[in-house]
Parts: structure tokens; sequence; C-alpha cells
């Protein structure tokens, strides 16, 4: 009795063991590979994606708005929760504050743009970005 796998060539025996693998094992990516993706291009994606949230998170625990918001949030809900209409009412100030003022006219788009890039902190998430690629083994 003959096989069906000795009809196929070596790469289709390696992605059909590949997707039975993947649905033995549960995991979602299986129904992609079903519809035609490859393993290694979905770890790919899904390693990207990883690397940028790992990179994201890098750069907000060292900014300093990240500091001040630590230090004001527990400050704000104990607020909220005794003073709940009157942090209504702020926000609703500041709202139509900010809808009067048109402060976003006030720089231009490009000059935040050059702003941003010329600090140091974009300097040292592009180097945490480089580092963590250097790591992955996709670029490799």
């Amino acid at each position: 009795m003959m096989n069906d796998n000795t009809a196929l060539s070596p790469r289709q025996r390696l992605d059909n063991s590949r997707q039975a693998i993947v649905r033995q094992m549960g995991h979602d990516t299986a129904t992609a590979v079903e519809h035609g993706g490859s393993p290694d291009e979905i770890d790919a994606s899904a390693s990207t994606w990883s690397l940028v949230k790992q990179t994201a998170m890098s750069w907000w625990q060292t900014h300093p708005a990240s500091l001040a918001l630590d230090f004001a949030q527990p400050r704000m809900q104990r607020f909220a929760q005794e003073q709940p209409v009157k942090l209504l009412a702020i926000s609703a100030g500041l709202g139509a504050a900010a809808m009067f003022l048109r402060p976003w006219r006030l720089i231009s788009l490009t000059g935040l743009v050059f702003a941003a890039l010329k600090s140091s902190e974009v300097a040292g998430l592009a180097s945490s970005l480089l580092a963590s690629g250097t790591r992955n083994d996709r670029f490799r």
C-alpha cells in the first residue's frame, strides 16, 4: 500500500509536518499556516511585533512622563474616588480650553518631529532597537 507522502516533494512533506505539529500544539498560528502562510513567516512577524513592543516599553520606562505618571496616578485615583464630579468638571474645562486655544497651531508638526529626533532619547531608542535586533535570530 502506497503512502500519500511519497508523491509529495520534501518541502511539501516538511510543510505538512509543521502544520500537524502546530495543530497538535493548539497554537493560533495553525489557521494561518493552513491558509498558506509558512510557520517561519508567522514566527518572524510575531518576533518583529514582540521586538517593537519590547523597544517601546524600554523607551517608555526611561521617559520623564512615565515617572510623572507613576507619581500622579495614585493621587488622581484617590481624587477621582473622592470627588468624581469635580474631576469631570476639570476635565471638561481643560478640553474646552484646548479647543478654544488650539495649541496644535502654535507648533508645527515638522518642528515637533525635528525636536524629537534631536533628543538623546531617540538615539537611545535606536540603539536599544539595534541591540535587540542583533539578539534576534531572524536578523542573523
